[in-house]
């Protein structure tokens, strides 16, 4: 996105750091506001791109340093972007990860699960299994108690339902007379399911829908960049949901998977068939999503 040469660089670090000083922000305050590693701002503001993770970092961070100090972001783009750099960047997430202060890092690894968050989400697995058990040992106990006492019931009522019968087989054939209404067919709903977290990436693997043309849904309380594509490598959209600007996306019906790249996760709802999709981001910037349809 961001034109690499040395000079270049350096004016739109400089243009940036002139926008910080004026509003009296710091550095610390900016890595506060947008998540983003203050070494990274600072090599930002000196030019230094060969310091951040890839392209499609540059273009997320610049974006969201950009929008912090109250600058338009897109217009901050559009005035040191040629047509080239304007160009769809395809983001490279395998060194990427945001540790626990949901600060944005980029590494050579991924952070490992401690026994304590394996634990952590075994735990409520285990908590439903026992009140499965002890759901059906109360069932059983009812049905137990509930089968012994009919039982005297039934010999008392014997001659009361035996006396019933005329009434109601009579009762039953002006009914029967009258035609049953149809019920109305039922249209397929879209069922999300459950999302799950690897590294900066959200994957829905079983979104189950009818096969027809589906509607994404994005809005945001502020500015949110993100590109959004098929299964056939088709983009559907590629640029900025504005604050209070929702966005509706049509989705083929021969869609079986939308992936979402997006370099400002925080303030970006999304809905896929009139279905909440949590991001489950956790604070972090750059994010991705996966959504895994299946007809």
């Amino acid at each position: 996105m961001i034109k690499m040469s040395e000079e270049h660089n350096q004016e739109i670090g400089q243009a940036l750091q002139g926008a910080r000083i004026e509003k009296g922000l710091s550095l610390d305050d900016i890595q506060q506001m947008t998540k983003i590693q203050k070494r990274y701002l600072q090599a930002i503001e000196n030019g230094q791109f060969d310091q951040l993770p890839g392209k499609f970092y540059e273009r997320a961070f610049v974006r969201q340093y950009a929008a912090s100090v109250g600058l338009d972001a897109d217009e901050f783009i559009k005035d040191h972007a040629s047509d080239e750099d304007l160009k769809p960047v395809e983001p490279d997430f395998e060194g990427a990860r945001v540790d626990t202060d949901n600060i944005t890092r980029a590494g050579m690894h991924r952070e490992t699960e401690s026994p304590v968050d394996k634990t952590r989400q075994v735990m409520p697995k285990v908590l439903i299994a026992v009140a499965a058990v002890a759901i059906v040992l109360i069932v059983w106990a009812l049905v137990s108690a509930f089968s012994g006492t009919s039982k005297s019931a039934t010999n008392s009522s014997s001659v009361a339902v035996s006396s019933s019968k005329v009434e109601s087989s009579s009762s039953s054939k002006k009914a029967s007379s009258k035609p049953a209404p149809k019920p109305a067919p039922k249209q397929p709903a879209v069922k999300v399911g459950n999302g799950v977290v690897s590294g900066n990436t959200v994957t829905y693997n079983n979104i189950q829908a009818p096969k027809k043309e589906e509607v994404l849904q994005l809005a945001a309380t502020s500015d949110a960049w993100l590109q959004v594509t098929d299964n056939a490598g088709t983009m559907l959209f590629n640029g900025t949901v504005k604050a209070n600007a929702p966005q509706s996306i049509k989705v083929p019906a021969t869609a079986t998977n939308i992936k979402m790249q997006i370099g400002n996760a925080n303030p970006l709802k999304v809905k896929f068939g009139n279905q909440d999709i949590d991001m489950k981001n956790n604070g972090a910037t750059v994010w991705n999503a996966n959504l895994m349809i299946k007809h």
